[in-house]
């Protein structure tokens, strides 16, 4: 286990640093990452404003800690004075937990005003301390990640987060003079100073004002002034959005973020690129080996993941990538099964070995592998997850013609599905007719009332004949056949089955279309050989699978 420490500075308040940080850590925690955050910014600090991350506040933290030190001479453990958040909104794959500033009670105040950086290291050993808080930190943790928000302006405390905790310095800087002058001010301290190895830097300009790309005009003077002052252009650019001043957001975990949501994952990816030792580093290290087909590089980066990440679903996750890459088929079930068991909300290892059992037809250890999911997602927080896997279960169940587990999914999965959702006839579509054709395999009666209702979602909706890609449209008016056949509309149905011998001429023979017969996809070629059988039931008076039609 390695932890890369990070801290986002800004020269001048008000860039959006503590919006920026909080951010990154929910999407690092959102995608399994282990995350610890520290509230450096002790007189105004902010972390635990964000109501969304789930961090308690009026919890004891930076500046109990240092007090409790510099009273007693003995650093007390790290555990008391931080705390697990647990967001209500979303389920974290990773970890997420936050040493807070303090109280921020009068208590809180004074001591805070009492501690004197300098002091501390001149009198206290404060490098030794700051030492053994770091590696306190990692020992009780084991974080992939730690995010320090420093205090503003040039301060001991700045020192410290700039100089002796980080790994890497994300510098924040608005675009007018007192920001970039300040803070290349600061990144030539950082580089310049006595570290054994001095941290990293990553520049971002922020908040950057939504005008016109132009190759001349006051926008493009000032990225020229900041990267003639920094020594280089800004590593990203995060853009000014009314909502980072009005409250305290986290805007990765929904599709409503927009362009800033993706300013704050490329920051994510910026960063993770920097570390070169940790988690992430191997997986990419993984990836490049299987790119490149360096197979003995592969090899290597999966004995360090099976040794120093034996507990993280992301690491086998990779070793069945690289398995499946090389041609070891064999390791790649167990290895995606061993991400499953580490963390059943991964849906890339669900739904890779999903594809595998279903590729391999074992069909009823797929169904086994959906119930399990679900009896994890449960009506969690996850029902977009939730929806999927109700949705495949009853897919994977027609299949195998296990109708009576199919009705029981396409049933929970129409119920599941929001309301506001009924809008979306192709969706609306979809799931009706599963829930219909599901219970009329299972051999239950299905009246013509609601058969009739398919048909009129069917005929007003996105799935009409002229509307849809060609291979969606085949599958539409395969299946569509049905219900009009039921309902004694043979003539239609018919229709419907010689639309479908014409149109498949438009795709390759080898393209796949989904058939409602085998609910598995099959070529074209094999689609107009159940097309055939089709029609010529509909002359005898039933459907190809024997069902007689009873007369309109």
């Amino acid at each position: 286990m390695n932890t890369f420490w990070v801290t986002f500075y800004s020269y001048k308040g008000g860039v959006g640093r503590t919006m920026a940080l909080a951010n990154v850590a929910a999407k690092l925690a959102k995608e399994g990452r282990r995350v610890l955050l520290i509230d450096f910014d002790l007189e105004a600090p902010g972390l635990d404003a964000f109501e969304e991350l789930g961090c308690a506040k009026g919890n004891s933290g930076v500046v109990e800690y240092v007090a409790e030190y510099l009273a007693t001479g003995k650093a007390p453990p790290v555990s008391s004075f931080v705390r697990e958040c647990v967001p209500s909104s979303t389920h974290l794959r990773g970890k997420l937990w936050l040493m807070p500033s303090g109280k921020k009670d009068q208590q809180y105040n004074r001591d805070r005003a009492r501690i004197n950086w300098t002091e501390l290291y001149d009198k206290y050993d404060g490098e030794r301390f700051i030492e053994n808080w770091k590696a306190d930190i990692e020992k009780t943790y084991a974080p992939d990640y730690v995010l320090i928000d420093s205090r503003t302006g040039l301060t001991d405390v700045g020192g410290i987060c700039t100089l002796h905790l980080p790994q890497l310095v994300v510098l924040l800087y608005a675009l007018n003079d007192q920001n970039i002058h300040g803070i290349a001010g600061v990144a030539r301290a950082v580089s310049k100073a006595e570290n054994t190895r001095p941290p990293q830097l990553l520049t971002v300009a922020t908040p950057v004002p939504p005008m016109p790309k132009e190759r001349t005009g006051l926008l493009q003077e000032r990225l020229d002034l900041a990267e003639k002052e920094l020594g280089v252009k800004p590593h990203c650019q995060i853009h000014y959005d009314g909502r980072v001043p009005l409250k305290e957001q986290i805007l990765v975990w929904d599709d409503i973020g927009g362009r800033l949501a993706w300013e704050y994952n490329t920051l994510k990816d910026k960063i993770t690129d920097y570390d070169v030792r940790g988690l992430d580093f191997l997986i990419k290290e993984s990836k490049r080996a299987v790119e490149e087909l360096d197979e003995e590089r592969a090899i290597a980066a999966r004995s360090d993941l099976e040794r120093d990440y034996n507990d993280r679903a992301e690491s086998f996750y990779q070793i069945a990538n690289a398995a499946r890459a090389f041609g070891s088929l064999d390791d790649v079930e167990s290895n995606l099964r061993k991400s499953i068991e580490l963390d059943a909300y991964f849906s890339s290892a669900f739904d890779d070995l999903l594809s595998f059992l279903k590729v391999k037809k074992r069909l009823k250890d797929a169904i086994v592998l959906c119930r399990q999911r679900l009896a994890v997602l449960g009506d969690s927080v996850t029902a977009e997850e939730t929806r999927d896997t109700l949705f495949r279960l009853g897919e994977i169940s027609m299949a195998a013609e296990e109708y009576s587990i199919a009705v029981d999914a396409y049933e929970k999965l129409c119920r599941k599905t929001p309301s506001q959702e009924s809008d979306d006839d192709a969706g609306l579509l979809v799931n009706t007719f599963n829930y219909v054709e599901s219970r009329r395999r299972a051999g239950i009666e299905v009246p013509k009332a609601e058969l009739k209702q398919l048909i009129s979602i069917y005929e007003r909706g996105a799935a009409t004949d002229g509307a849809g890609s060609v291979v969606l449209r085949l599958n539409h008016m395969q299946a569509m056949h049905i219900p009009f056949a039921l309902t004694g509309d043979v003539k239609k149905a018919g229709h419907l089955l010689q639309q479908v011998r014409e149109l498949v001429s438009a795709v390759s023979p080898r393209e796949r279309i989904f058939s409602v017969v085998s609910y598995t996809e099959i070529s074209a070629n094999q689609l107009l050989l159940q097309n055939q059988k089709m029609l010529e039931a509909i002359d005898d008076g039933k459907l190809w699978d024997g069902t007689i039609l009873s007369p309109a």
